[in-house]
Formats: C-alpha cells, sequence, structure tokens
C-alpha cells in the first residue's frame, strides 16, 4: 500500500459505506425496541389501573349483631367515590341460598354499627324479593329472615344484606 485514500477518504475500500449502514440500521432496530417496550409498560400501567380501581373503592362492611351473634354482612347496591375516583355496582337483592343464615332468638334485636354515622339510613326485611321498611328486630315466628341496611355518606351511598334463622 501506498497511503492513498479512495474517494470516500478512507484506507480501505467500500467500507464507510458499509459501516455507516450498519449503525443506521442499528439505531432503526434500537428505536423500534424502545417504542415496543413503551407500549408494553404503557399497557401493563393500564391495565393495573382498571384492576385497582375496581377492587379498592368500595364501602367498608358495618358489623351486624343480633342479639349476642355477629352476622355475615354482604355488600349490596353501592356508589362510592376515593379522592377522584367513582365506582357504582348494582347487585340484585339475595335469596337465603346466597347468605350465611346465623341462629338466633326470636324477637332479638339488631345493632348494625356503620364505619361512620351515615346522614340517612334504611332498615327493610326482604320479603318475596322485596323490600318492606322494618323495625331492627327479629320476627318471633320460627323461620328464615333477610334484611337489608343502608345509608348516606359524604362519599356516597351503601346498601348491605345480611340473613338469620330463628329455629322452632
Amino acid at each position: 500500500m501506498n497511503g492513498t485514500t479512495h474517494g470516500s477518504g478512507s484506507f480501505f475500500r467500500g467500507t464507510g459505506n458499509t459501516r455507516t449502514k450498519e449503525m443506521s440500521e442499528l439505531r432503526r432496530k434500537g428505536l423500534w425496541i424502545v417504542v415496543v417496550g413503551l407500549i408494553l409498560v404503557g399497557g401493563a400501567l393500564l391495565a393495573t389501573s382498571f384492576w385497582k380501581s375496581e377492587s379498592s373503592i368500595k364501602p367498608p362492611l358495618p358489623t351486624v349483631r343480633v342479639g349476642s351473634v355477629t352476622a355475615e354482612v354482604k355488600q349490596s347496591t353501592f356508589c362510592w367515590s376515593n379522592g377522584g375516583e367513582a365506582v357504582c355496582e348494582d347487585h340484585g337483592l339475595p335469596e337465603a341460598d346466597d347468605l350465611q343464615l346465623v341462629p338466633v332468638e326470636p324477637g332479638a334485636e339488631i345493632d348494625v354499627e356503620f364505619h361512620a354515622e351515615p346522614s340517612n339510613v334504611s332498615f327493610h326485611q326482604i320479603i318475596d324479593g322485596e323490600l318492606v321498611r322494618s323495625e331492627p328486630v327479629v320476627p318471633d315466628a320460627p323461620g328464615v329472615y333477610l334484611f337489608e341496611t343502608g345509608g348516606e355518606w359524604p362519599r356516597g351511598d351503601s346498601r348491605y344484606v345480611f340473613g338469620v334463622e330463628v329455629k322452632e
């Protein structure tokens, strides 16, 4: 070799253009990897935000005591907010098979203790799939009784259901 260069300014024939093409191709591949990665991360964040909002925004369950027994309470229809998000769920009235019935004494008083005092309270007995206003007292006759109670708070309104059984 005599130290002369070719038209591209390189001692080696054709390597300048090849190296530029390889670098350009690597940049494009790198850009695609970054774009695909951002799409995947963005999709995962979006999916977890929907999952979180559905499961985390719910009103707290009250404690229901029937005489000396604590009833199992189930969430019913509600609209509840938490900061800038809100969730509403509509539930049909339950059947006796949908609830865990607790054995209670006839005429037992029903005491509902909410997480905070509601501005408006309701209490109903569920009779033949209908809500009937009722006093919070278990009937004297043997049988299965279902109840619905609820209220309104600054963060929303909520209804709860529970069931009892008066044995013969």
